[in-house]
């Protein structure tokens, strides 16, 4: 009895143990909040300003850019800023808004920064439509400018505000295009609109666009916010395909959002005769819409596609890299491929007893 009473007691004690240990394990935990912001800081034309590690600097310069940046180490940031490119030329049909500003950030610690301009009406008089305005950098790399991955305009009764993220710093400015025929480049709702490669267009809440693309895809779509589109196609896919028998017969698109909105989407792709030769066509039963899947790393295909005639349709609720393949299925050609497998057995001890009883007669 007392042996009993020992082990229920050793028992509640290793229980109790248990219980007050375990918010001890959790105060460890250590939560990040949201850094906390430092004052603005003007920033006079190449002046170091120093950054504290962990906290958000917030970088007024003297021509009216803002920046604010955090890094996970101290560090000091400088910023000139001048009219005159001193990099590679701009992209065609397109002109700078905005004064060149180069930054430097010393070291090589991780950072993340927004970098916006605000504009008043009377600013952006004669520059043209402000939802076309896009961040740009210099690709020391490739020794081409290019746009910014996020980029966002917000307009207001007074102006607007450019926005983008970055986790680089180079040269930058922002980007118009220089024609005067800039608000055509958004499409109209209900009207085939043809999109440039990787050129900004902006779309609006609760209208059914038509948008094409350079290579023959063709987008319905209607949005729940009025967001910026940014429509890429690539010759060669940026994602390898590894499915087996899986072969590209067209580009490869990426289309980008400036946020989350919801989305109802229908592609469709059209084959002649010219485009089933030019790529190499076989069987147009055997084609599939097919997109990359940033989770599993791996295409897959929609579950609602389906072929008319020469187009070949499919519905979707999300972008991401776009693609159309064939599959190459080698057909089974010989006689046997038409006999059951269950059939086969037998057929064999058949055509072995004919030869036995022919030898026998023998």
């Amino acid at each position: 009895m007392r042996i009993k009473n020992l082990i229920y007691f050793l028992l509640t004690l290793s229980l109790l143990g248990v219980y007050f240990s375990a918010p001890v394990a959790a105060d460890t935990t250590s939560i990040t909040a949201d850094p906390p912001d430092e004052p603005w800081v003007t920033s006079g034309n190449g002046e170091k300003i120093n950054i504290t590690a962990g906290n958000r600097t917030q970088i007024r310069t003297m021509s009216g850019n803002h920046i604010r940046i955090r890094t996970n180490e101290s560090a000091r940031i400088r910023i000139n800023e001048s009219e005159t490119n001193s990099a590679g030329p701009l992209p065609n049909q397109t002109r700078a808004v905005n004064r060149y500003m180069h930054i430097e950030l010393n070291g090589t610690c991780d950072m993340n920064a927004t970098m916006y301009r605000n504009y008043t009406n009377n600013e952006l008089t004669g520059l043209g439509n402000v939802s076309t305005f896009r961040w740009a950098f210099y690709n020391t790399s490739r020794f081409q400018w290019q746009y910014a991955h996020q980029n966002w305009v917000e307009i207001t009764s007074d102006g607007a505000s450019v926005f983008c993220s970055t986790s680089h710093f180079s040269i930058w400015t922002i980007l118009s295009p220089e024609s005067d025929e800039s608000p055509d480049r958004n499409p109209t709702p209900g009207t085939p609109f043809n999109c440039q490669n990787g050129t900004g267009f902006a779309v609006q809440a609760g209208h059914r666009y038509q948008i094409q693309t350079q290579s023959g895809f063709s987008l319905q779509l209607k949005l729940n916010q009025s967001s910026e589109m940014t429509v890429t196609e690539y010759e060669k896919s940026p994602q390898a395909m590894k499915q087996k028998q899986h072969q590209i017969r067209t580009q490869t698109i990426a289309i980008e959002m400036n946020n989350s909105a919801q989305i109802q989407a229908n592609f469709s792709y059209t084959f002649t005769n010219q485009i089933k030769n030019q790529l190499g066509v076989k069987n147009m039963e055997k084609l599939k819409f097919m997109f990359y899947n940033e989770s599993s790393k791996t295409w897959e295909a929609p579950k609602h596609q389906w072929l008319e005639g020469d187009t070949l349709y499919c519905n979707t609720t999300h972008f991401s890299l776009w693609t159309i393949t064939e599959e190459d299925v080698e057909e089974t050609t010989s006689e046997t491929s038409n006999i059951p497998g269950f059939m086969i057995l037998p057929l064999i001890f058949a055509f072995a007893a004919i030869l036995m009883k022919s030898k026998r007669k023998k």
